[in-house]
Formats: C-alpha cells, structure tokens, sequence
C-alpha cells in the first residue's frame, strides 16, 4: 500500500478546484464561442449539472466499497482482465490531461510571454517542479493548494472586477447564441471539463471516509462550475463573439485590456501568477495520480522511480505535442467532446456491474 497521508475537505477542495478551472485560461472558452456563440457562461452550468451526476455515479460506486481505490474497486467488481484494462484505461486518460494541459501552457506562454525562450526548456521546468512535488506526496500537494488558493481567488476577483470597465451588456443578446439544441447539446458533451473530478476515486483512500469524498465532490463541482461561469461571462461582456472565438488566451487578453490611468494598469502579471501556480497543481495532481494508479495497478510500493520514468514521458509527449499545429485544437476539440466517457462511464459500468454481482460492502455513511 502506497503512503498518500490524510487531508481534509478543505485541501480537497481546493485541490479539485485548482484542476478543473485551469482549462479556462487557454482555449476552451475561445472553442465554445464558436460552438454556441456568447451563451457560453451559462452553458457551461449544463456541464456542471451533467457532471454532477456523472460524478454521483462515482460517489455511489465508492460507497459500496468504503476505503478502497478506484483501481481496486474495479479489480474486484470486473474481475482481473476488465478490471486491468479499465484502470489502465483511466491511467492513460489522467496522463493524457496532464499532457495536453501542459502542452497548453507552453504554447500560450510561448505566445504571450516567453516569446523567445525553447518550449523545451519551459516544459523541462514544470516537469523537474512536477517531480519534486510528486516525490513529496499526495498531502504536501494537497495542502499547497489550499495555500495557493486564497491568493489565486483573490487575485481572480481582482482581476474580474477590473475588467468591468470594458464590459458592455449588449453582448449577451441573442440569449439563446446559436440555439437551444446546440446549448443543450455542447453543454452535455462539455462536462468533460469537470472530468477531473474522478481524481478523487484515485486518492479516496487519503479523505475520511465516503462521506469526505462525497462532501468534496460536489462542493469542487458546484465552486468550479461557477468560477468557470463567471470567467466566460466576463470574457463575453468584454469581447464580441465573433471576436471570442479567436482569441488564444481570453483571460490574459481581458486581463491586458484593463486600464484606470497611469496607477492601475498593465495588471496581467496578476493573472499570470493564477495561471502558472493553477496550471503547476492541475497538472502535478493529474500526473500524480497516473503514477499513483499505475502503481496500484501493478502493485509497486515505491512509487519514485515510477515517478522519474513518468516524468520522462510526460516530458517527451508533450514537447511532441508542441509540434502538431493545427492538429493540436483537433486534439483539444476531442478531448472536450469525448472526455467525459473515461471519467463517468467507466465507473458507471463498474457501478453496474458490482451491483449485479453483488459485490462491495454498503457503507453506512
């Protein structure tokens, strides 16, 4: 058994938070404007309602089996093949967000900031920063981001009400964008924003009990799904839709617009500061918890070495992703069309599966 320690709904929280609301600094809002033109801020509240009960499918399957992983809940519930290539499955998924994301930020801060610096030496610093604190542990990571988390809000609200200077009402008409059907369509496809949230069947093991997880769960979903609307919302009132859906970084750009005279201005370095600490813990808790579900996968207790391998990896793939060019979006449009089946279904169908069965015990939580 691998050592995680213990942390409580705060840490978790926050943590969950901190990985799900990342994806709104890059190009997630821009894509949804050119899916549902400006109704993207309440969009996106369809998503986190599908999440939600994506994420009760999980609940329910941890309460039957109280204390134990998602890896080995589904060993147990699917048996040792299906139960081995659904984990891995999941595995692969984790990595593939860490991946992506940490391609994302490197285009965009090579796009806006490091102009000049190697995409190489910017990944290597995040993967060598990455390492330390998957060396470190699940709980120094978790109680780092409820340390971060109260100046990254501040400076998210700060950076929210600056703006409202450039923000004009008139944007937001038509309300229904596009149409009903595409809000109602997108919005379901797009809770794999929230996908991140089958991390706490990872790392169930490190909360209190069931009923911590399930607490965590919904108080992440439903905080995250309202920063994410108020961010798209600020970036409708602030660009015309048909702009939106060409800018790179909305956020940045909306950050870079405000200016109250020569004292208050040029106030993106506060936006730069969420983006990089966001961006380090979604992407070390996403990495994190493929190394920690490999090694319950394969029952390996020292989880270092796997960890500077992975590392490695995580490297590799995503300096190779820097190269795809358009193919990237493809990528990217994908993984927001497609990403909720790893994270909902696969413990859906082990939920099924286990109460067919009748395997797990019930908790009483």
């Amino acid at each position: 058994m691998i050592e995680e320690g213990k942390f409580g709904v705060q840490e978790t929280v926050w943590l969950m938070v901190s990985t799900i609301v990342t994806k709104v600094f890059y190009t997630s809002p821009a894509q949804v404007a050119s899916l549902v033109g400006n109704v993207s801020w309440y969009m996106t509240l369809i998503s986190t309602a599908t999440a939600i009960l994506g994420f009760t499918f999980i609940y329910l399957l941890l309460k039957r089996f109280p204390g134990w992983d998602i890896a080995t809940i589904m060993k147990d519930t699917l048996g040792g093949f299906f139960g081995f290539v659904f984990s891995i499955a999941l595995a692969l998924y984790l990595l593939f967000l860490a991946t992506n994301t940490l391609s994302e930020f490197t285009e965009v801060a090579k796009a806006y900031v490091f102009l000049l610096t190697p995409s190489s030496f910017i990944i290597g610093i995040f993967v060598v920063g990455i390492l330390v604190m998957c060396i470190l542990g699940l709980e120094t990571q978790a109680r780092f981001a409820k340390l971060a988390a109260y100046t990254m809000l501040t400076g998210f609200v700060l950076v929210l009400i600056l703006g409202t200077e450039n923000y004009d009402i008139n944007r937001l008409f038509p309300i229904l964008g596009y149409g009903a059907d595409k809000i109602l369509i997108t919005g379901l496809a797009r809770s794999s924003v929230y996908g991140e949230i089958v991390i706490l069947a990872v790392i169930a093991p490190s909360l209190q009990g069931t009923y911590f997880v399930k607490k965590a769960g919904y108080i992440s979903l439903i905080l995250s799904g309202l920063l994410i609307s108020l961010s798209v919302l600020a970036y409708s009132l602030s660009f015309p839709y048909y702009v939106a859906q060409e800018i790179v970084a909305p956020m940045y750009e909306m950050a870079e617009l405000i200016d109250y005279g020569r004292f208050v201005q040029r106030v993106e370095p506060i936006f730069l500061f969420i983006w990089f600490f966001s961006s380090f813990i979604s992407i070390t808790a996403l990495f994190y918890c493929f190394v920690s579900l490999y090694c319950k996968i394969f029952r390996i207790q020292d989880i270092r070495p796997i960890a500077l391998g992975s590392a490695l990896i995580l490297f590799v793939s995503a300096l190779f992703n820097m190269d795809l060019g358009v193919g990237a979006v493809q990528r990217i449009q994908n993984i927001r069309q497609y990403g909720w089946i790893p994270p909902f279904i696969l413990p859906l169908i082990a939920l099924i599966v286990g109460m067919l069965r009748k395997r797990g015990v019930r908790s009483h939580e």
